[in-house]
This record gives C-alpha cells, sequence and structure tokens, in this order.
C-alpha cells in the first residue's frame, strides 16, 4: 500500500478511536425497551474503581469498561453469572507522521458469549460487500497460517465494524507467530488493502485479559 493510499485512508478515520468503544460500550450497557421504570431522581453511581482502565502489552492494550449496577443486572440475568466489567485487547494502526488512527483490531468476551469475539474497525471507504480477512502470518493460500474471515456488520462515523467468533487456539497460534500479520480487505475502488498487524504483546495481553474475563465464569 503506498504513502498516498495510507494517508487517504488515514484521513477518513479522524473519529475512528472512539468508534471502537463507543460500539463496545453500547452493547454492554444497553437495556432492553421498557426496563427502566419512571421514579424520583436518584443521584449516579459513583463507582470505588475507575470506569475506564486501560494497560498496555507491547503493541496490545488491555482495556476495560466498569459496567453499571442496572446493565449489571440485566448482563447478569440473560448471561446466568454476575460481571462487574468487561474487557478487550485491541491494536490501533496508524501511519507513521499521523495522528489518527487507520485501523483498529479488538477482541474480546462479551457477558452473554464465552466466545471470544474478534472486531475490526476500518475507513469507511470500503467496498461493500467485499472480503475481509486476517492473516496471522501475512500469507495467502497453502502459506497461510491462523486465517480468518469476518463479516461486514456496519458502517458508522469514520468507519465500517467487521466482526467473527474465534477460538482460543487462533489467537494462541497469532500469539506465538514470528512474522507480521495482515487485514486485508478492498477499498470502494476495488483496490487490495493489506494493513500489517504486529502480535508483539498479544499472549500477555490476553493472559491478562482471561485473568479479567475467564472463560465460564
Amino acid at each position: 500500500m503506498t504513502y498516498l493510499a495510507s494517508h487517504r485512508l488515514a484521513r477518513t478515520l479522524a473519529c475512528l478511536t472512539l468508534v471502537l468503544l463507543a460500539c463496545f460500550a453500547l452493547v454492554l450497557i444497553a437495556l432492553p425497551a421498557g426496563a427502566q421504570e419512571k421514579g424520583p431522581a436518584t443521584k449516579p453511581e459513583v463507582l470505588a474503581e475507575p470506569t475506564v482502565t486501560s494497560a498496555t502489552y507491547g503493541d496490545w492494550v488491555l482495556r476495560c469498561v466498569a459496567v453499571p449496577s442496572d446493565a449489571k443486572a440485566v448482563t447478569a440475568e440473560k448471561a446466568g453469572r454476575a460481571r462487574d466489567k468487561n474487557c478487550e485487547v485491541a491494536q490501533t494502526v496508524q501511519v507513521q507522521g499521523q495522528q489518527q488512527p487507520l485501523a483498529q483490531l479488538a477482541i474480546a468476551r462479551l457477558p452473554e458469549k464465552n466466545a471470544l469475539t474478534l472486531t475490526a474497525v476500518v475507513p469507511v471507504n470500503v467496498s461493500l460487500p467485499g472480503l475481509i480477512h486476517v492473516s496471522g502470518n501475512g500469507k495467502t493460500g497453502d502459506d497461510e497460517k491462523g486465517g480468518v474471515d469476518l463479516a461486514w456488520k456496519a458502517c458508522v462515523g469514520g468507519g465500517c465494524i467487521a466482526n467473527a467468533q474465534i477460538s482460543d487456539k487462533i489467537v494462541a497460534d497469532w500469539a506465538q507467530q514470528q512474522q507480521q500479520g495482515h487485514l486485508r480487505f478492498a477499498d470502494a475502488s476495488a483496490s487490495a488493502i493489506a494493513i500489517p498487524l504486529s502480535w508483539k504483546g498479544l499472549e500477555q495481553a490476553v493472559n491478562a485479559l482471561n485473568k479479567a474475563m475467564p472463560a465460564g465464569r
């Protein structure tokens, strides 16, 4: 991908940093229609711990969002278990010299699912319908390892969102890769785009994620 192409993509993502967390938070705290009852005004709950926390592991960041008590009750009832926070590990890809991110990739366990969810946010100038794919070692065909196809879900604000259910084994394979991965898709002009991904720190980030959000909890 040329510098000009990277620059063009970067300019479309002025709000990308907020898109992924915003969508993630909406999924976590959304309440079903009619769940709220009218009553006397109450003061907002002040949590004893920070609402959002983060920790950096190499090129990956663990981000956790505290779930408000009302949303927690609904979530726990649906999932059959109690959780007080929800977390993801994410990587933000940026072009050197540009402040705006080029793409984001995140791995999370949603409260109602024990399986891992992979989410990618990329520029809005993508070819739809079209393929979006993560290659664990950046190769294609028989030489590829850790390949995952994602499905487009929506385009909002400054980016388009795609996701897929993935196994813990796939993530473990990525963490052991010595080569860069690729996030591949086609832009609106049908040009192939391959955004490099780093797996540095993924193993440590996922270990921290599993401690914060253990499967089957």
